[in-house]
């Protein structure tokens, strides 16, 4: 049988040595996690890891496939994660006045964006084998912290799906990565965010009275994986992007069960319906700020149809304190949100979202010749950008201070805000905007001269130096 694009994925990763084999027996109740979340926190991300003998099962795990840079630009088909910002400007350069409010529009309207939409097959994904009856304890979910699920006693969650839905009334559908508790053999909990995709067709299709097809897919083409993570504005096509992305079309088949088309080569497909309205307690979860989610009401699933491949491979991520790989998976966002952000705010220089900051939507942006007053303006209109609206703070530095070297941007913050009036508060939110600019109050920075610079370093070896 030809491997899958996940399995294809995984071999180059063991190809330039970004992936470790785990051999022995290994326990997705917790023990996997905690070795996942002990090789996250390595300086470099550590490596992919391969769990051949989950206890249980006799389908495999794969976790942090995503957590280093180079595995991310493997992932991407590229050298350096810059390529990908650079197609990105080329089309978004062809939009002549940008406007968040359409940008989806404008983007979708593109040629050179329509050409990647995902082609469709008439036949199922033929290496998919269906399950009869379904059941989905056989495979190795995992528990990843204590308190997962504690209010209900369901502790095992799909943490890297690709959830497919489409709006009742036609149109584009949308795929995103929302996590999804195990409650039974034909039944899981998906905790959808609320205004993303799938709330907005959820909601719909309650209005209506209809139960909603929901496809939860597992594995595939790692570009599928990362659109669905990617917060894409408005309604904006995650396969067409994922196309983008890969360079060429996926091609799409149709579901058994529910009248939805996936992408093919995926490892597992889970089939079902959300009745309208028809909910239940998931969480707590440990979540990727590093503390617990509380319970809270979540979309019941009740699955039609399991398929998956003889071999299927169960790929997971462990979300928690940082550093984590989803932290290195959204640094890949971060340099795509750039390109979006200089299209609509032409000041902005760069962003930075600190791993310790970036799931609560805060950053670091520098601005080019900022002005007083220019924060003030350009803080109201990102926070209300859908990237932001959550944003708890955000620290603004002129051009010269790289948002990513954290040191530097502490030490010309802290010597630059005048707190009087530098600190601009969001009273009906509670967001902070922070002026760090230095445009306020202007103090002469202590340099070496350049010719001075120069002749020490020309004359660096007679100092005789260590």
């Amino acid at each position: 049988m030809e491997l899958s694009p996940l399995r294809q994925y995984i071999d180059r990763l063991e190809s330039i040595g970004e992936l470790v084999r785990v051999p022995v027996a290994v326990d997705p109740v917790l023990e996997i996690a905690a070795i996942t979340d002990r090789v996250c926190k390595q300086p470099d991300g550590g490596a992919a890891l391969l769990f051949e003998r989950p206890k249980g099962s006799s389908y495999q795990v794969a976790t942090n496939l995503f957590g280093s840079i180079p595995r991310v630009c493997t992932a991407l088909g590229v050298a350096h994660i810059n390529e990908m910002s650079i197609r990105l400007q080329t089309l978004l350069d062809q939009i002549a006045a940008p406007d968040i409010a359409i940008i989806d529009h404008q983007i979708a309207s593109l040629p050179d964006f329509a050409q990647f939409s995902p082609r469709s097959s008439a036949q199922h994904d033929t290496p998919l084998a269906r399950m009869n009856p379904p059941d989905l304890t056989g495979f190795p979910f995992l528990h990843s912290w204590p308190g997962d699920g504690a209010a209900d006693g369901f502790s095992r969650y799909i943490t890297l799906p690709q959830i497919f839905t489409v709006d009742p009334d036609g149109g584009t559908g949308n795929c995103g990565m929302y996590r999804v508790q195990l409650r039974g053999e034909r039944e899981v909990a998906i905790q959808w965010k609320a205004g993303s995709g799938a709330a907005r067709h959820a909601e719909k299709y309650r209005r209506q009275g209809k139960r909603m097809p929901v496809a939860v897919v597992l594995g595939g083409d790692p570009q599928t994986l990362l659109s669905a993570m990617f917060p894409l504005p408005g309604n904006l096509d995650e396969m067409t992007f994922a196309g983008f992305l890969r360079g060429s079309p996926l091609i799409m088949s149709p579901c058994q069960s529910v009248s939805l088309h996936v992408p093919v080569g995926a490892e597992i497909v889970i089939e079902g319906y959300v009745e309208p309205g028809k909910t239940v307690l998931e969480g707590p979860f440990g979540n990727h700020t590093g503390f617990y989610s509380p319970a809270a009401p979540a979309a019941l699933m009740r699955v039609t149809a399991v398929r998956h491949r003889p071999d299927a491979l169960i790929p997971a991520t462990i979300v928690g304190a940082p550093p984590m790989e989803d932290c290195r998976m959204a640094h890949v966002w971060e340099r795509l949100l750039l390109v979006f952000l200089q299209k609509l705010v032409p000041t902005v220089k760069d962003i930075h979202f600190p791993p310790e900051w970036i799931f609560n939507q805060s950053a670091i942006i520098s601005l080019e010749n900022p002005q007083p007053g220019m924060v003030r303006n350009i803080s109201a209109y990102i926070w209300m950008l859908p990237w932001f609206r959550a944003a708890r703070i955000l620290l603004f530095v002129d051009a010269d201070t790289a948002p990513h070297d954290l040191s530097h941007v502490a030490w010309r913050a802290i010597n630059r805000i005048d707190f009087t009036d530098d600190i601009i508060h969001d009273s009906d939110s509670g967001r902070i905007a922070v002026d760090a600019t230095g445009c306020r109050v202007r103090r002469p920075e202590i340099t070496v001269p350049a010719e001075l610079a120069a002749l020490v370093t020309r004359r660096w070896k007679e100092y005789m130096i260590p």
